[in-house]
């Protein structure tokens, strides 16, 4: 008899964890990107993390992002296996200083939804090699060198949840329209 409650327990479980998962991925929410920002396991991170946030939220509106002084690259960054970056929108006003500032990022990420809506998925900080002869440090994270453009780059998810982590380059969940 006792046999019979743990299985009973054991298929209530499955029966749950299943209807779970499947309501998580009917709002496009799965239970690993539930988790995005566990990348950003120190306290230091987290304040930056919700700085560049706060400093951004108001690019959800992407005219904003255009009076602002950001520039539509009109070329939505992908690669076959890897993902979308999206399309940049860069701040010249903003590339150039030695300095890196979770609030002000130079590069913001965008993909339009299904209406052609541009939303925004993420933030790139970028400084030129010129400026910096070791990589910078922010979130916690080295910068990447970005050989053939010469700067030192870091990307965060900051509005987009990325299987591959909140640091990474690419995301895999993510595509660029067709043209």
């Amino acid at each position: 008899m006792k046999n019979l409650k743990i299985k009973q327990f054991s298929v209530r479980s499955i029966i749950f964890s299943g209807l779970l998962a499947a309501a998580f991925l009917t709002v496009g929410f799965s239970p690993a990107q539930a988790n995005n920002d566990a990348d950003c396991e120190t306290k230091e991170c987290r304040k930056q993390l919700a700085a560049a946030r706060a400093a951004t939220a108001k690019y959800h509106d992407v005219n904003n992002a255009l009076a602002d002084g950001f520039i539509n690259t009109r070329q939505c960054v992908h690669y076959p296996f890897l993902g979308a970056m999206g399309i940049h929108f860069v701040n010249p006003a903003r590339i150039g200083n030695p300095g890196v500032d979770a609030a002000e990022p130079e590069i913001l990420l965008y993909l339009p939804d299904e209406d052609g809506e541009m939303r925004l998925v993420g933030l790139e900080y970028v400084v030129p090699a010129r400026l910096a002869t070791i990589a910078p440090v922010l979130f916690g994270q080295e910068f990447h060198f970005d050989a053939p453009r010469n700067q030192w780059a870091l990307h965060v998810w900051a509005w987009r949840n990325n299987p591959s982590g909140i640091f990474a380059d690419f995301n895999p969940k993510l595509s660029c329209p067709q043209t």
